[in-house]
């Protein structure tokens, strides 16, 4: 994996886990990949018991907040509360491949600054997918990914943040 101290995911995943942490629907499903969106959506049809286009995000911000509920209480649950998933510090992105890069979360960090690799513990990863045409702008956005997150986890030996959503 090659190193990148300053890359677009670094941001996001800071954005990403302050909207997760403050309660904003909006910036969470705007972070999030096409296909994270997708099984959001379908996890949220099948609990409801409604058609899958009755569940679109298109509905507004009701709608939103309910199909990211179950992601933010399961992100909430394992990073161990709001409070402390604000104290997470976020390492250099390592770049997988073209279209794929991801995050350590460091915990405790407690401060902004550099923290050198060898005093980095990590915990989690969150994952990013580079698409074309994303929905905050500009023609490619690094989003975070469920799947990706879920299977790099799993290769680094370290627990996913964003699984076992029910």
């Amino acid at each position: 994996m090659k190193p990148a101290l300053e890359h677009p995911t670094q941001g996001i995943a800071s954005a990403f886990l302050r909207a997760i942490a403050d309660g904003e629907p909006r910036e969470i499903w705007e972070r999030l990949s096409r296909e994270t969106r997708g099984l959001l959506e379908g996890m949220h049809a099948q609990r409801s018991g409604l058609a899958l286009h009755e569940t679109a995000a298109g509905g507004g911000d009701e709608r939103i907040a309910a199909l990211v509920a179950p992601l933010r209480a399961t992100v909430l649950d394992r990073l161990g509360g709001a409070g402390r998933v604000l104290s997470f510090g976020v390492s250099g992105a390592r770049i997988v491949d073209r279209q794929t890069a991801y995050v350590l979360l460091l915990p405790d960090v407690g401060h902004e600054g550099l923290i050198a690799e060898s005093e980095w513990r990590p915990s989690h990863l969150i994952a990013f997918v580079s698409e074309s045409g994303a929905p905050l702008g500009g023609s490619k956005e690094w989003l975070v990914d469920l799947g990706r997150t879920a299977s790099l986890s799993a290769d680094a030996g370290l627990p996913d943040p964003l699984g076992a959503i029910r």
